[in-house]
């Protein structure tokens, strides 16, 4: 009876043990992972336009993803706030996007005001403004593993300022929020004249609308305090 149902698994396309999305593993509940967005509601997001609840409109919940379809959908914010943690999320793009640390949403202006991107994109590119990177800062470290058209996978780790991140299961870069390496690399960007980039330690994280579809699931934190 086992060999035949594994059969049939196999028969069927079904990967034995995958989870289902917007869960938690055993091991992810064990090790303090809790859900941002839980597959069938935006429960936990706010609208940047408003700063109240995102409610569908440009935003909305489908195929258990939270995806911008809209034009003129604004960002989406977490409507908690949180510093030390690891944050793990999958997206798929048809053209740009990005996932924003440190947002302070006592400030007017858009989200991005002192608040660092990591680049969502559909093509690879090159420089510290292509895919993956941390816009006009940290470029990819060595060649990128990505997935056009198809889900691609990301996972940031900050703790006191300092942060790792990896993409496709491939650390990318690491930095630190006020070194001297931080405040050389402000300084030749775009944000050499944005007052207190990156510097709010307790942020929220944020999804851009950059006049592109894009779809968000599996949006994962683990509080580090």
């Amino acid at each position: 009876m086992k060999s035949l149902i594994i059969a049939l698994v196999l028969l069927l396309g079904v990967s034995v043990g995958a989870e289902e999305d917007n869960t938690l593993s055993p091991q992810e509940a064990k090790d303090g992972w809790k859900l941002l967005f839980d597959g069938k509601t935006m429960k936990g997001w706010n609208a940047w336009k408003t700063k109240k609840p995102l409610t569908e409109g440009g935003w909305v919940v489908k195929d258990g993803a939270l995806s911008r379809v809209a034009k003129g959908a604004g960002d989406a914010y977490t409507a908690e706030a949180y510093e030390n943690y690891e944050l793990k999320i999958d997206w798929k793009t048809t053209g740009n996007s990005g996932i924003f640390i440190r947002v302070d949403s006592s400030l007017t202006g858009p989200i991005f005001r002192v608040a660092p991107e990591m680049q969502v994109e559909r093509l690879i590119g090159k420089g510290p403004k292509s895919l993956a990177s941390l816009y006009d800062l940290y470029e990819v470290e060595g060649e990128k593993v990505f997935h056009p058209r198809e889900w691609n996978s990301v996972r940031i780790r900050i703790v006191d300022g300092e942060a790792t991140h990896w993409f496709n299961d491939k650390k990318i870069y690491s930095y630190k929020i006020g070194s001297d390496d931080w405040k050389k690399r402000i300084a030749g960007s775009k944000w050499s004249k944005a007052k207190g980039y990156g510097e709010t330690a307790k942020g929220h994280i944020g999804l851009q609308d950059h006049n592109a579809d894009v779809s968000y699931k599996n949006i994962k934190i683990k509080i580090l305090d």
